[in-house]
Parts: structure tokens; C-alpha cells; sequence
């Protein structure tokens, strides 16, 4: 699983002439039935210079999720929390694994 989030929808607090802000991504993987099989928890602590930050800008940060499943057709859904704005945000989508 690839999340790519886009930076430019974050709020980052300044300290120590770093943009410091902290996202929660979790990864969540169901069945074809919509039951719960798998999920992952991951923390992205972001203490960027200016330079890094304005290089991710167009880009984003991927945070990548790994999970081992048997083929057949899975629901994944993903939620991305940032501490600093207090914005949070969700995506579903569907794969097929051959």
C-alpha cells in the first residue's frame, strides 16, 4: 500500500528553524465482504528544513505499507491524521492480487 500525501494541506509549526509537524497513517486491508483482516499503524515525524519542504511540495511524502495476503479481491482504506492541524483524511479503493 502507497499513500502519497500531499504537504501542501499541512499545517507545520515552526521550531528551531524546522517545519515539525507529526501524521499518523493507518492502513487497513478487508476482504471482499468488507471483514477486517489486516491493518498497520505508522508515525511520520517531520522536522524539515525550508529547502526540504518547498522540494516536497509538488511531490509529497509515500509512506508504504506492506501486507501479506493470499490472491483474490481486497478493500483497502487508509486514514491520514496530522497533529499540527488537526486535519484528517480518508481514501478507499479495491485490489485485485492475481
Amino acid at each position: 500500500v502507497l499513500a502519497r500525501i500531499d504537504v501542501r494541506q499541512l499545517r507545520f509549526r515552526k521550531a528551531d528553524g524546522r517545519n515539525v509537524d507529526v501524521l499518523t497513517v493507518v492502513s487497513g486491508v478487508f476482504d471482499r465482504n468488507g471483514n477486517y483482516i489486516n491493518a498497520m499503524e505508522k508515525t511520520v515525524d517531520m522536522n524539515l528544513k525550508d529547502e526540504t519542504l518547498s522540494g516536497r511540495l509538488n511531490s509529497g511524502i509515500t509512506v508504504k505499507s506492506g501486507f501479506d495476503v493470499t490472491p483474490g479481491s481486497y478493500f483497502v482504506r487508509i486514514v491520514v491524521r496530522d497533529a499540527e492541524g488537526q486535519k484528517m483524511a480518508a481514501l478507499n479503493g479495491a485490489v485485485e492480487i492475481p
